[in-house]
């Protein structure tokens, strides 16, 4: 009896190592591709890297493939850093911008009475990550809280893209051109020109793009480099958004946004 306990035990604890090490391999292997990712990395010389064999790397890799921890070019062969990761690397910032700009969310949705969303980027993508709810017997509820839409789609979208750098810009319209197209009918050549008209007004009007009966108004939000961090936005029926009101609402949240002392990165 004693010595099937023995053996019992001994499994567990050969499992519990067995999982530790898998863990310990495949942060070994992100750790790595971090490293190289401003070039990317091939399957051999990440394996090279960790001391691994290539066989027991790519089982690895093809996992955080999956689940979008990593990225690959099939055409170079080469691996990259996923979106997922830098969702996750996101998360202490977006805390630190939601909590900031909560209050500004507030005040906008008390003087439209419109559902208020506050965005930021995730990627190619804009993700929600803060909404406050109107007390208008008509509302648009938009974004729900994590859901992701294209950049350059949508009033937040277009603001927080059009005030990216050009070269970053261009590289998200190239990237989601084929998502454009597929999910909206229109091409980058469209895009560009709402970009160019944001830039314009400061603000964003998209009008009937996500929905063909929402008009949505969305303004940057900037950190005190100038660099754009998040967009705050709103959409309604087109009955009840006039171009004056669109106007309204964009200045409503400039002068919000602008009472708020603006974080440094």
């Amino acid at each position: 009896m004693a010595s099937k306990e023995l053996g019992k035990k001994a499994k567990e604890s050969q499992k519990r190592q067995g999982g530790a090490q898998s863990i310990r391999r495949t942060i070994a292997i992100l750790r790595s591709v971090s490293r190289f990712n401003q070039n990317g990395a091939r399957l051999s010389r990440i394996a090279k890297d960790v001391d691994l064999p290539p066989p027991t790397v790519h089982r690895i890799l093809m996992v955080l493939l999956e689940e979008d921890f990593l990225s690959f070019d099939p055409t170079t062969k080469l691996y990259n850093l996923g979106m997922e990761l830098y969702s996750l690397g996101a998360a202490t910032q977006q805390l630190s911008v939601r909590n900031r700009y909560r209050i500004a969310l507030e005040r906008i949705c008390e003087q439209t009475n419109d559902v208020i969303h506050l965005v930021v980027r995730s990627g190619y993508d804009g993700v929600c990550i803060d909404r406050v709810t109107g007390n208008a017997r008509v509302q648009v509820l938009g974004f729900d809280i994590g859901e992701h839409r294209l950049l350059g789609i949508g009033a937040a979208g277009q603001a927080l893209l059009a005030f990216l750098p050009e070269k970053q810009r261009e590289d998200i319209l190239k990237a989601n051109s084929p998502r454009y197209l597929k999910y909206y009918g229109i091409g980058t050549d469209e895009v560009r020109k709402w970009l160019k008209n944001t830039r314009e007004k400061r603000y964003a009007n998209s009008i009937q793009i996500v929905s063909p009966e929402s008009i949505g108004v969305g303004v940057p939000v900037f950190n005190k480099k100038n660099e754009v961090i998040a967009a705050i936005s709103m959409a309604n029926i087109g009955g009840r958004m006039t171009p004056e009101r669109c106007q309204m609402i964009a200045e409503i949240m400039l002068s919000e946004i602008a009472a708020i002392d603006p974080p440094s990165d």
